[in-house]
């Protein structure tokens, strides 16, 4: 029988060492050959590691929520206020997922080992990747940058004894001065069926060239949620059919036949012709919008996106969404009778928060208005303006028109206020701060649909919301929340939240701001103080014997010879830690001859059998060799 005791380097930290003498790996090469007779057996003795107090990261552990909205909430005096809402049914929103860390460290099931300020940074660049609403991005990066940033900071607190406390995250709206983009710097995209319709352009003027028309989008800037506004100059084209408007940024969808159109992957299209259709499709094609102001027959029409169960007598079922007509007039706060056309100069566009105000203009710059929820809402549904919703956060300007016989129908966008740090649209960009270009992007448009379907979206439902407006420059009754275990309220999108304790947010797995006198500032702290432990196994491995395991979690034969589990002998789970089986486990060697052994090479992995670089300092490990009884 032999005992073998091993050790790595005591300066394993000195970078004139390899990773041959690191505390998880080390080699040590043996003065004289040991001859192990055939066979034999062998078992972990004993360990003793150090195991320190980083943040052990995977995909078990890392995942959160950010929710960006009005707060659910039972509290009867916050509701009757119309701070909080009852349910996720009567938000505008919903909780998006993020990982510590923005996920790049777990594509291929590894861990992520972090001490408390990379933590913090980690868990900044897991926020960046999932807050989305455009208030919020005001680190605009450039084409080609390592992503983009926001105005959500997180910071790792200490106490007065620089004892570690928890997390402090602060989200700031951006209440810059907004950019207005004038005609002379603004270009269009075409976004016909097939890209097939011809049309010329020059600073913000779009011409038809024949009977066609055109249907283009100003894919650069979103009109901005904080007092936003876009214009058009409809008189260019006021003798036929028109439409201008604001749409999210939809990918060519594939619509049979070898043909495409620019619709959401979930928009019903299913009708070519009826009442239905009229003033929305034109031509063979749908001109999809989410707030759009038409001229169809001579008179002036509203359409905005949304769903339709169809349980109204005289409604059609929509599966999925559609462009729904607003009745904005007949005495219920709007113009008494419907807009003639011929009265319409211009169309204006101002988006506060959730609230759209669509106002039209006369031969002298007059404006009135034309639709919107606080002033039409009498109406009841379908007779003002639903509260935009955040598949629709970020919308740009389209327009489309007739050709006319010949061509020459003008249509005009005059201006567009945007953030003036939203970054500007690209195609292999704009995932990574737009909710809906990532939902297009992998295939997640099921949670937008979700969203869309809500009751106050359904026409054929008579449940009104409230669009919640600015204040400040910020987003009214907005709180900047993060959902760190799974939440009943918040929907199954937290289904795989998992951070309450690496997080600090114990008894609170939604997080609960601080009371800020600055609207624009929501800020967040622990409420527990995060537990610096490695909260997982250890395993050791014998690279260079001939011993065999399985690793049935990897599907492969290893070299694993014993086991350590999350706490030492003595019920420690960090610092210096004993291991000593009370009943030794052997493996045999396999030999029927004799073995010459030059080195002990030994590895501390997890169950991945990747290392863990958790361990500091001196590493013994202890292995007991027999033979075979």
């Amino acid at each position: 029988m032999s005992l073998v005791i091993t050790s790595n380097v005591a300066q394993e930290d000195n970078p004139e060492f390899s990773n041959a003498f690191k505390p998880f790996s080390y080699q040590n090469r043996l003065l004289n050959t040991m001859r192990i007779p055939p066979n034999s057996e062998i078992a972990l003795q004993s360990a003793k590691i150090n195991k320190n107090g980083l943040f052990i990261l995977d995909r078990a552990n890392a995942g959160f929520c950010h929710y960006f909205g009005t707060p659910i909430s039972s509290d009867a005096t916050k509701l009757a206020a119309g701070t909080v809402i009852e349910n996720l049914d009567s938000s505008t929103t919903q909780p998006f997922r993020g990982t510590i860390g923005g996920g790049a460290a777990f594509n291929a099931g590894g861990r992520n080992e972090r001490n408390i300020e990379d933590m913090a940074l980690d868990l900044k660049a897991g926020l960046d990747a999932c807050a989305f609403h455009p208030s919020l991005i005001i680190g605009k990066g450039t084409e080609g940058a390592d992503g983009f940033t926001t105005g959500i900071t997180a910071e790792a607190k200490y106490d007065s004894d620089n004892s570690f406390k928890g997390f402090e995250i602060v989200s700031t709206q951006d209440d810059a001065a907004l950019t207005t983009r004038t005609n002379d710097d603004i270009v269009f995209d075409d976004i016909s069926k097939n890209n097939s319709f011809n049309f010329t352009q020059d600073k913000g003027s779009v011409t038809s060239s024949d009977v066609d028309g055109f249907y283009v989008q100003n894919r650069e800037y979103p009109i901005a949620q904080n007092g936003g506004v876009c214009v058009f100059d409809v008189t260019g084209a006021n003798t036929g059919p028109w439409c201008v408007g604001l749409s999210r940024i939809n990918k060519a969808r594939d619509t049979g036949a070898g043909d495409f159109e620019y619709i959401p992957p979930y928009f019903d299209n299913s009708r070519t012709n009826g009442t239905l259709t009229s003033g929305r499709r034109v031509r063979g094609y749908y001109r999809y919008g989410d707030f759009v102001v038409c001229r169809v027959a001579g008179l002036i029409r509203v359409f905005q996106s949304g769903s339709d169960k169809g349980t109204v007598v005289g409604r059609s079922r929509i599966n999925g969404i559609y462009m729904n007509e607003i009745i904005y007039y007949g005495g219920h706060g709007g113009p008494a009778a419907q807009v003639q056309a011929s009265d319409v100069y211009s169309v204006r566009f101002t988006l506060n928060n959730e609230e759209m105000k669509i106002e039209v203009s006369d031969d002298k710059g007059a404006f009135t208005l034309l639709a919107d929820h606080a002033t039409l809402k009498s109406g009841g549904k379908n007779k003002c303006l639903n509260p935009v919703n955040a598949a629709e956060w970020a919308m740009y300007p389209v327009m489309a028109a007739s050709g006319g016989a010949a061509g020459g129908k003008v249509l005009k966008l005059d201006s567009i206020s945007h953030y003036s740090s939203y970054p500007k649209y690209t195609d292999t960009r704009y995932d990574e701060y737009d909710w809906w270009g990532w939902s297009q992007d992998n295939n997640e448009t099921t949670f937008c649909l979700e969203l869309e379907k809500r009751p106050w979206n359904d026409a054929s439902n008579a449940t009104l919301l409230a669009p919640k407006d600015i204040d400040s420059k910020g987003m009214n009754d907005y709180e900047s929340l993060i959902i760190t275990a799974k939440s009943v309220e918040y929907g199954d999108s937290t289904n795989e939240c998992a951070t309450t304790r690496i997080l600090g947010f114990e008894g609170q797995p939604v997080s609960i701001p601080k009371t800020d006198l600055n609207k624009l500032v929501s800020t967040t702290v622990s409420a527990s103080v995060p537990k610096l432990i490695s909260n997982i196994s250890l395993f050791i491995r014998l690279n260079n014997f001939t011993q065999n395991s399985i690793n049935a979690r990897q599907g492969t034969n290893s070299k694993i010879v014993a086991h350590l589990p999350r706490f030492d002998n003595s019920g420690n789970e960090t610092g210096g830690l004993y291991f000593e089986p009370h009943e030794k486990t052997y493996l045999a060697l396999g030999n029927t001859d004799e073995i010459l052994i030059n080195s002990f090479d030994v590895d501390i992995v997890y169950e991945n059998e990747t290392l863990c670089t958790a361990l500091t300092a001196k590493t013994v490990v202890c292995f007991h060799i027999r033979q075979m009884k």
